[in-house]
């Protein structure tokens, strides 16, 4: 059975320019340029808040049942700038476009049991294909890829494990996204350096596996420009996991510390920890590099955004899947993909107002990122050590912070 109508290779082929992760039925001609969606509204939070799961995001039609597809995420909003949203309009575009039904979920907790739930629901519910955000769903994924046969699962940014986290082999009916964060953290770092600045900070939320690839790309990029450009011996990172996934007050005093210590660009990843530094940007006129998906239009703060391709490969993903008769192709069934610059799933962000760079051009950046594509940049992703770089790195962490 072919679902893949004109309107979504139309659709598919506009979001692959920049971001592609992969092909659908025909090959994009077209130059690569950048078409990110914009975020939402930010006074819709507090709505998306109140309401969870089961929640289908057009209608708030509550506990409808008959979804094929369905959305499933962590106890954050589904529409919180970053992942989450993204993911989120990736099912949309697609199911919009294929007339597919889809309803979207959020865990009532932070607990395995929560996530675990969340999805059953979805099932109850007779979702054929569950999308889950995140490796919060890792074990619950594990656990029930087996025991659901029949149901389909794309699982983002993760890989299923079992309940001591070791990774556990996928099963037929399990297809995984992995992204390479850490090319986008070292195109961020590259590029601000190129930009002028010289004192960084980064701030990391839970010491989960795309966050440390994000911050261990900022280091080698920021370290590669900098010796570039011989002046490694002016640059300064400041460098901190903060072991938390909301924006708690800790983390605007540590930002507004280091703003006022000198430091001019803060990487903040993490969920929603931008929203903590925010404030000590602004009132220490200070910059911010986003993650995820481009956060421009949030603030004028934001410098960049170290972005990942998430919309458009839950795009592809979606048609390989329907377009296969509701089951994953044979390349994809029981494999986890990554995807990176080769794939045309990572860059910064360069429609409208988002290029905020002055001093460097649109052109500059993409010599980088042919570079990248390439292979002629080699990125460390192995994230248990980080790497050795020229420039000066002051690492700090949490347990350091509260015995000063």
């Amino acid at each position: 059975m072919k679902l893949r109508t004109k309107s979504i290779l139309m659709t598919a082929a506009f979001l692959l320019t920049l971001t592609g992760c992969g092909d659908v039925s025909a090959p994009v001609e077209e130059p690569a340029k950048d078409v990110s969606t914009q975020p939402a509204d930010p006074d819709s939070k507090e709505e998306d808040n109140e309401e969870q799961t089961p929640v289908q995001e057009k209608s708030k039609d509550k506990g409808a049942k008959g979804r094929k597809a369905a959305l499933v995420t962590d106890g954050s909003s589904a529409m919180e700038n970053g992942f989450n949203q993204a993911a989120l309009m990736g099912v949309e575009t697609y199911a919009d476009a294929a007339c597919v039904p889809y309803a979207c979920y959020s865990a009532q907790g932070d607990t395995e049991a929560a996530y675990r739930e969340a999805i059953l629901t979805a099932i109850e519910d007779d979702a054929e294909l569950v999308v889950c955000v995140g490796p919060d769903f890792e074990e619950a994924v594990g656990s029930l890829q087996e025991e659901y046969k029949d149901v389909y699962f794309l699982l983002l940014g993760g890989v299923p494990k079992d309940a001591e986290g070791e990774e556990i082999e996928i099963a037929a009916n399990v297809h995984c996204i992995i992204y390479k964060e850490e090319e986008a953290g070292y195109l961020a770092g590259y590029m601000s350096v190129l930009e002028g600045y010289r004192k960084f900070g980064f701030i990391g939320g839970e010491d989960r596996s795309a966050v440390e690839k994000y911050g261990c790309g900022y280091l080698q990029g920021i370290d590669a420009a900098a010796q570039g450009l011989e002046v490694d011996g002016e640059v300064q990172i400041d460098y901190w996991y903060v072991d938390a996934a909301l924006p708690v007050e800790e983390i605007g005093e540590m930002a507004t510390a280091w703003y006022r210590d000198g430091t001019e660009v803060i990487f903040t990843c993490g969920g929603m920890l931008y929203e903590a530094v925010l404030p000590a940007a602004e009132a220490c006129d200070g910059m911010m590099i986003g993650a995820d998906v481009d956060q421009s239009e949030i603030s004028g703060r934001f410098l960049t955004s170290a972005k990942k391709g998430i919309e458009s490969s839950v795009v592809v993903a979606l048609d390989d899947f329907f377009a296969n008769g509701k089951k994953w192709p044979e390349d994809l069934a029981g494999a986890a993909l990554s995807y990176g610059a080769r794939e045309k799933c990572i860059g910064l962000p360069m429609q409208n107002d988002a290029w905020r760079f002055q001093n460097v051009t649109v052109g500059e950046y993409l010599q980088v990122l042919a570079r990248l594509r390439t292979g002629e940049i080699q990125i460390l992703a192995d994230t248990e050590e980080l790497p050795e770089t020229a420039v000066s790195v002051v690492y700090h962490n949490q347990q350091e912070e509260e015995d000063s």
